[in-house]
């Protein structure tokens, strides 16, 4: 049974690395349990969610678990057996995930104050956490404390969890390039019997959602179990963010004062925290991250202009993701048309300075484009994006918004294909019939 949760102020805290000293093992629990190490702590009381841990055979040999318990100490406990092997082994590199979600751990734990959780028996442990000297950070909602490297190394508190699966520092690089723009409202469907339509998306090749942040602010419980089905079949989620846009344009210039608003930046910044902090995204995606039009007629001054503008949001989400040292990759949609500085004040060579992908929108059937003008365009934005990756903005209907076939998506996705752009991106989930992707995009394209 979860003990009574207490309301606490967690302030915010950015993961930092934290070096384990450890202490030696007991000669003899260890002789009986070799390579037994807890790689994984969830302790989420505080935030009345399940908690909880990992346990991890880093031996060659396969490990009986028969006797073998976890004991926690905390203010409430003091070397408490939470939770008892019922038999059994782990064999090399496999994982055991103990939780109080089916009571197989009988208390929760909490991050918010010291506590101390050993592995090994009531005479002595194979091996100890203790909060203070490991990782003494309060957790965040859907983080965890883990090893890394996976099983051996020093612990680091995460704004995402590895549960049951290896622990490393997320990379983008590793999967395709394949994404998906996806609303809150589809959540539901996405997770309908058993996430049927999400398994079907990964078994095509797809392996990015782009996630509206309305799914963060107005649909949270449902975001959380959303969350983990998406991780669970291996779904890189990113946190997509109208920036100048909330119901209707809020522009960060105020055109009669000639000044700067930043309370647009501050509801940015607070959007993307929610989103990283609380629902552990591995991303921010910018929407709207620019001019309805006109631009220029904001141009100002050298700090108050409305390509600076543009460019400080940028910079700002790259720096807010790059402060938790997790690997958070940073991403923003762009209008189509080449050189449109002074009516969007978008500029790639800039924006792509600060971001990792640039995603044009080039959708061929609003802007009526040919083969070669689609290549043409998106060849364009490759050539002067700076350092950002391109991604391929395409179309899930024609002109008239029907619907387009799995076939024809494919047609025009492999016209995108024979651009420089690395990744694709669909618009919108629930219109039209993704093709399975796996023969253009590879993982690590």
């Amino acid at each position: 049974m979860r003990r009574l949760l207490k309301t606490v102020f967690l302030p915010a805290t950015f993961a930092l690395l934290v070096s384990c000293a450890g202490e030696q093992p007991d000669a003899k629990v260890a002789k009986a349990y070799p390579g037994l190490v807890i790689n994984e702590i969830a302790a989420h009381e505080e935030h009345k969610t399940d908690s909880w841990v990992e346990i991890m055979n880093t031996s060659s040999k396969e490990v009986s678990l028969s006797g073998l318990g976890l004991y926690a100490t905390d203010e409430y406990l003091n070397d408490k057996c939470i939770w008892s092997s019922s038999g059994g082994s782990l064999a090399p590199g496999e994982r055991l995930v103990v939780t109080t979600a089916d009571e197989t751990l009988v208390t929760s734990l909490g991050s918010y104050s010291e506590f101390t959780l050993r592995l090994g028996t009531e005479s002595g442990s194979v091996d100890k956490f203790v909060r203070s000297r490991d990782c003494a950070f309060t957790q965040y909602k859907r983080g965890s404390y883990q090893r890394i490297p996976d099983g051996t190394g020093s612990w680091r508190n995460f704004t995402y969890n590895s549960k049951d699966k290896e622990n490393i520092v997320f990379d983008y690089n590793a999967p395709k390039r394949t994404a998906i723009w996806t609303w809150s409202s589809h959540m539901a469907p996405l997770m309908e019997n058993d996430a049927a339509v999400m398994k079907e998306l990964w078994r095509k090749g797809y392996r990015h959602l782009l996630l509206n942040s309305a799914a963060f602010t107005n649909r949270q419980q449902e975001c959380a179990i959303f969350m983990d089905k998406a991780e669970e079949i291996g779904f890189i989620v990113h946190g997509w963010i109208q920036a100048f846009y909330n119901g209707a344009w809020d522009l960060p210039i105020n055109k009669e004062t000639k000044q700067i608003r930043e309370e647009v930046y501050t509801a940015i910044h607070e959007k993307g925290r929610v989103a990283i902090e609380d629902f552990g995204v591995k991303g921010l995606h910018l929407d709207y991250i620019r001019w309805p039009n006109k631009a220029l007629e904001y141009n100002f001054t050298k700090d108050v202009n409305s390509v600076a503008a543009v460019n400080r949001a940028c910079r700002e989400v790259r720096e807010q993701c790059d402060s938790y040292d997790e690997g958070l990759v940073t991403s923003a949609a762009l209008m189509p048309e080449k050189n449109s500085t002074n009516t969007y004040a978008q500029d790639p060579s800039l924006m792509g300075k600060y971001l990792h992908i640039l995603m044009p929108m080039c959708y061929r059937y609003s802007y009526n484009y040919s083969d070669t003008g689609l290549v043409n365009v998106m060849n364009w934005f490759c050539d002067n994006s700076a350092n950002a990756e391109v991604w391929s903005g395409m179309q899930t209907y024609d002109k008239s918004e029907t619907p387009l076939s799995s076939e024809a998506i494919l047609a025009d996705a492999t016209v995108y294909a024979q651009s420089k752009a690395t990744g694709v991106v669909l618009f919108r989930f629930g219109l039209g019939t993704p093709p399975d992707m796996n023969t253009l995009y590879s993982e690590g394209y």
